[in-house]
């Protein structure tokens, strides 16, 4: 049974660009965090292997990249944790999304790839009346105009056969819920599921480069001065009045 630990959000401050990182705990978020830096002593978080190991959202200001990396908390199943403190967990990963829409550049959804099929099968093909937590994340991002890409880790422990297998039965469910890859490509020009493994190191270059693209495109004069974000309160505390302020219900929430 889990317990109630400590937690903490401490929310970013000012208005910055922002890469974020999400998706259901023990799927590689934390390793291919530290793989897209600049140099692994920016990553000072602990990679837990126990699933919800993670249960802070950790901001990474690498003074080498136009923006800060934001590894959230893993969402699902937390071992550690009770059900109340997993649930808070899960409403404050949320709560931060709404509230940095306007600076989120750019979301990268992690699965585990081993895991996607047998999720897929779990809660939609043996139960149509539920959702995969990967469909409604995607759906979450969409109906609030988050761009995102989704990377499907863990690639290294599939074969070709296994791994183009799980892709197209991936795309098919996409489509069942009326989500095409090429009309999300469209809207948000970098939209792309990439195969990726951190041990491996497969895709990474892949990933660099689409987030380096979408990076380059940022107007550094539309955010506040890098210098002067430890100065200004936490974005959870200055939402009246700021653009954005009214946000969009999810089928998460």
């Amino acid at each position: 049974m889990g317990h109630n630990i400590k937690t903490n959000f401490s929310y970013p401050r000012g208005n910055f660009p922002r890469l974020c990182l999400i998706g259901n705990s023990n799927v590689g978020k934390s390793s291919l965090t530290k793989l897209l830096l600049s140099h692994p002593k920016w990553f000072k978080s602990k990679i837990g292997k126990n699933a919800g190991s993670t249960v802070r959202l950790t901001i990474i200001n690498d003074p080498k990249l136009n923006y800060h990396v934001i590894d959230l908390p893993g969402f699902g199943r937390m071992t550690r944790l009770s059900r109340s403190s997993e649930e808070f967990v899960q409403n404050q990963i949320l709560k931060y999304l709404r509230l940095d829409r306007d600076n989120i550049f750019l979301t990268l959804l992690v699965v585990a790839m081993d895991r996607l099929k047998d999720e897929l099968e779990k809660w939609y093909f043996k139960n149509e009346k539920t959702i995969p937590l990967t469909i409604e994340f995607v759906q979450y991002f969409i109906k609030n105009e988050i761009p995102f890409i989704i990377i499907l880790n863990k690639s290294d422990k599939l074969n070709r056969y296994q791994r183009d297998d799980i892709k197209k039965t991936f795309i098919r469910v996409l489509s069942d819920f009326d989500i095409n890859p090429d009309d999300l490509k469209s809207k948000y020009s970098v939209f792309d599921v990439i195969e990726c493994s951190t041990k491996t190191k497969i895709g990474i270059k892949e990933i660099k480069q689409i987030i380096n693209e979408s990076a380059s495109n940022l107007k550094m004069e539309n955010y506040d001065p890098r210098s002067e974000l430890l100065n200004l309160p936490p974005i959870n505390a200055i939402r009246k009045g700021k653009k954005g302020n009214k946000r969009m219900k999810s089928s998460l929430d």
